[in-house]
């Protein structure tokens, strides 16, 4: 693969701005919210965003999976525009804000820019050692066809070596999700990944998923994931263990494909499960310790995405998920997905 050009990893997802603040309970009692919750916003909620801003010192972060994973990719190649991310933000100062914070970080963002929706955001509010996380999705899950479809962003489907595709993104704007993998899946020069992003994605937007799955190359999750696409996979009853489950997968996978598929799943810090030329490997992860572990939230995020980079550079497998556990050992070591202003000392 060609890593020294633009649009190698082209992704689609839910483009969030990360909000994060040290506030005190007050500001969590007045809005009805817990030390550690982890909630969407409702009507009254919405309004403490700006409340935040006006009362507390705030650090912005580009935020969101897709957008988690294609930071730490593009840190990884290190080659402007080597990554592209299409999402849905609003016509506001958080969607500039958003926008300025992934192009600081070499992203090609190509945004479709809501006239009503506000820019999706989640509040990451800090008391003590406690975080808690209220997101407000809005635009973020407005994407639309006729955005994909203009000539101009088109292109970078055409262009791109390698596409990822999020469960949330496929659930909020199924459409697109589709025309996505049939127009990459299976094509020679480019690959199809798709993330399972959630346990509840895999019951709310299985029927999506199943359309999909002659397309995919690689199919990503954790092992929540993988257990609950199999339950509603009705796989075998003797299917107990990640390891069992993840090789029913990939068998289904290929026999929907007609071709060899990659399955890769992650277990938080016990080892990570492959399916790959229809055998099962498990990869252990570099132990990180304990008193540098601060934040393990975005550590599936920064897997892919270290796994996507090697992968742009035609690595193989085993070196992919190498660096994958390279770049979520980094990104665990600080509080959510903050990209290094040195570059990354795994290619030396």
């Amino acid at each position: 693969m060609d890593v020294f050009r633009q649009d190698v990893i082209v992704s689609f997802g839910i483009p969030l701005l990360d909000m994060s603040a040290t506030v005190d309970t007050q500001f969590l009692n007045k809005y009805k919210l817990g030390a550690n919750d982890s909630v969407q916003a409702n009507k009254f909620q919405s309004a403490l965003y700006d409340d935040a801003v006006n009362t507390y010192e705030v650090t912005y972060v580009a935020g969101g999976a897709a957008q988690n994973t294609i930071r730490v990719a593009q840190w990884l190649l290190g080659v402007p525009k080597a990554t592209t991310l299409f999402g849905c933000i609003g016509k506001d100062k958080f969607g500039d804000i958003l926008q300025g914070k992934a192009e600081q970080e070499g992203v090609c963002v190509c945004y479709e820019r809501h006239k009503e929706l506000a820019t999706g955001r989640c509040a990451v509010l800090i008391t003590d050692n406690n975080r808690c996380l209220c997101a407000e999705f809005a635009a973020a899950k407005a994407y639309s066809m006729n955005h994909l479809q203009q000539p101009e962003n088109w292109q970078h489907i055409v262009q791109a070596q390698i596409l990822y595709v999020t469960g949330y993104f496929l659930h909020s704007s199924p459409d697109c999700g589709k025309l996505l993998a049939e127009s990459s899946g299976n094509k020679e020069g480019k690959k199809c990944c798709f993330n399972l992003s959630a346990p509840y994605i895999c019951k709310e937007a299985m029927d999506r998923i199943k359309e999909i799955f002659p397309y995919i190359d690689i199919l990503f999750g954790n092992e929540a994931e993988v257990k609950a696409l199999g339950k509603e996979l009705q796989l075998k009853n003797d299917c107990n263990t990640t390891q069992e489950i993840v090789f029913q997968v990939g068998q289904l996978l290929e026999k929907q494909r007609g071709k060899p598929c990659t399955v890769v799943i992650t277990q938080g810090n016990k080892s990570t499960v492959l399916y790959h030329d229809s055998k099962l490997t498990e990869y252990p992860v570099v132990a990180v310790p304990p008193a540098c572990i601060v934040d393990t939230c975005g550590a599936g995020d920064a897997f892919v995405g270290g796994f996507l980079a090697k992968l742009a550079c035609g690595k193989d497998i085993a070196e992919c998920i190498r660096c994958g556990h390279y770049a979520a050992g980094k990104m665990i070591q600080c509080q959510g997905i903050q990209i290094p202003k040195e570059k990354a000392d795994f290619w030396t």
